[in-house]
This record gives structure tokens, sequence and C-alpha cells, in this order.
């Protein structure tokens, strides 16, 4: 099915003209929040605005459309649900910018987010690694716990970029937000999302790390994660398990083949709690470690706090040790 394009505001998204910086935004029911994302976006010339509504219902799709963006936006509407994955490739394809950015609908940028990336414009390296906050989405006064790993993952790699540490930053910060990604070499590898239920950008991350010639990092704050109850990150049905599940066997898969088992994800979590979806699904998911040739002790010294363990997967907020 095609979409939907309205195009920018004036005008389509074949009239604007190249800009310096492409942010690509997947949207689903939420226009209650997508106001405070804009408004930690400067509006200026440099920036490329595109959001992908996922379907939303008939009457978020229509504030969408009314909605006063007080700029150029290219707003897209997909014509069947097929979640942030699909969207976010349908945005790549009218992506004009030299740099990537991604953000989700309900969280939003540090307050001197242009002048941070700005810097960045002539850099050499294909993906650049900024820090991140977080907050918790009813009151963002409250610092939260989702940007930890990822801002330790740069931390790390700014004050000793050993070769470890800039292969931890490279293939366990999955998110794809948080950083400056080169489009030409996203578009010249064909760097796609996986248009899956969750963990779509595990796959477009690490191919992305594979792929870049060099990264750079700095821990300056760019981006704001907010944490929201009931969000896909914080769902735990099997539905969604089942698909992070596959995704980390996918996952884990690329990392052997570019021999870089040692930033595996661990499958102990998913071993551990596929008990509460029935005996049959342990027998599937054992199966499926099996097949995938999975290495089941990566992480294994989780298990003495196996309860935190359990509770920060499903946050998420786990990072494998070295």
């Amino acid at each position: 099915m095609s979409d939907n394009v309205l195009g920018a505001v004036p005008g389509t998204s074949a009239s604007i003209p190249e800009k310096k910086f492409s942010i690509i935004i997947p949207h689903k029911n939420a226009t209650h929040l997508i106001t405070r994302l804009l408004d930690s976006i400067p509006a200026s010339p440099d920036i490329e605005i595109i959001i992908v509504d996922d379907s939303s219902t008939e009457d978020e799709k229509r504030k969408l459309r009314e909605f006063d963006f007080g700029r150029e936006v290219v707003l897209i509407f997909e014509t069947a649900a097929k979640g942030a994955g699909r969207a976010r490739n349908t945005a790549l394809k009218h992506a004009t910018g030299k740099w990537l950015l991604f953000a989700d609908a309900d969280d939003y940028f540090a307050g001197n987010m242009l002048s941070l990336i700005e810097k960045y414009y002539n850099a050499e390296e294909d993906i650049i690694f900024f820090g991140t906050g977080s907050v918790f989405n009813d009151d963002i006064t409250q610092v939260a716990y989702r940007h930890q790993r990822y801002l330790k993952l740069v931390s790390d790699f700014v004050a000793d970029p050993s070769q470890d540490n800039e292969d931890a930053l490279r293939y366990y910060f999955n998110p794809p937000w948080g950083k400056l990604i080169r489009r030409q070499m996203v578009e010249q590898y064909n760097l796609r999302f996986q248009e899956i239920l969750a963990s779509n950008d595990i796959y477009f991350s690490i191919t992305s790390a594979n792929r870049a010639r060099k990264i750079a990092a700095t821990t300056d704050v760019l981006y704001i994660i907010t944490v929201t109850p009931g969000s896909i990150s914080n769902s735990f049905s099997k539905e969604h398990f089942d698909t992070r599940f596959n995704a980390a066997l996918q996952a884990n898969d690329f990392l052997r083949s570019i021999n870089k088992r040692k930033y595996q994800q661990s499958v102990l979590y998913y071993l551990a709690r596929s008990h509460a979806f029935g005996w049959k699904y342990v027998l599937y998911v054992m199966q499926k470690l099996v097949q995938h040739r999975s290495n089941i002790f990566i992480g294994i010294e989780k298990i003495v706090g196996y309860k935190k363990m359990l509770s920060q997967r499903e946050n998420p907020s786990f990072v494998p040790k070295k």
C-alpha cells in the first residue's frame, strides 16, 4: 500500500531542498506528547522533520493533520499499521539531510540540540554518539534510569577509546536515537529497520555500527528518554516477548558472523522467563536456542540478582558485561 504523503507545510516532500539534518519521528496516537518533542527542535532551515503516522485512530490522524507545526514538516500517513520499524523505513525514503537523527514521539531533545549537532556537520565519522538523559513522563523533573547504560558506554569510550570500548559502544548502543548517523552510509548499504512488533531497531543499529568506518562520541547530552508505563519497552506479553526473543537471536547470528560474538545479547533472560507462557513455549525457546547455537551463559553473572535482572530486562536496562 502506498503512503499518504501530505508533504511539507507548505508544498510537498518533493519541494523541500536538501537539508543538513533529517529528524525521523514515528507516531501513533501521541499528539498529546509530540508537542513537547517538536518544541525541543529549533525552527531552523537546516533541519528537516519527517513524521510518519503508523495508522493512528481517525481522531488522532485528524489532530495531526490540523496541527500547527509553525514550520516545514513532512507528514506521512501509513495506510496500514506496520509498526515503528516500517514508519522509520518509510521516512528514510523521503529524508534529504546529510545526517539522520531518530526520535520517539514521547521523548525530546536537550535545549542546546542544534549547537550540539552543528559542530559535527563536517565530521569525517559515520556515526556520532551523544550522551543521553532520562526522566519519568508524568514528572519530567524526576530523573529516571533508562539512560544509564547508554551514557556509561559513551563515557567509557570517551575516557578510553580502546578497541574494546569502541566495540562495546558500537554493538551495545542499540537504539537509533542519541546519535548522528550519516545518511550516505545508510543508503549505500541499504540499511533498514526490521518491520516487526518490537525491537525493530537492534538489527539496524548493529549493522550500521558495523558499516561505520569511524565513530566519535561526546558525553554532551543530546536526547532525553522518557519512561512511560504501558509503552512497548515496558510491555510483557507473549507476542512482544517472542518478537524480542527472535530479534535477539538474529542480532546474535549477525554478531557471530562478523566475529563480534563477545557483544552478543544475553538469551538467558528469555530462557528464564519463557515459563510464563507455558511449557510448550519453554520447549520452543530451547529448540530455537539450539538451532541458533546460542550461548545461554552470556549474562550468567546476573543470576545472583535474578529478580532484579528480570525487572531491569523488561524495562529494559540490561547490558551484558564484557
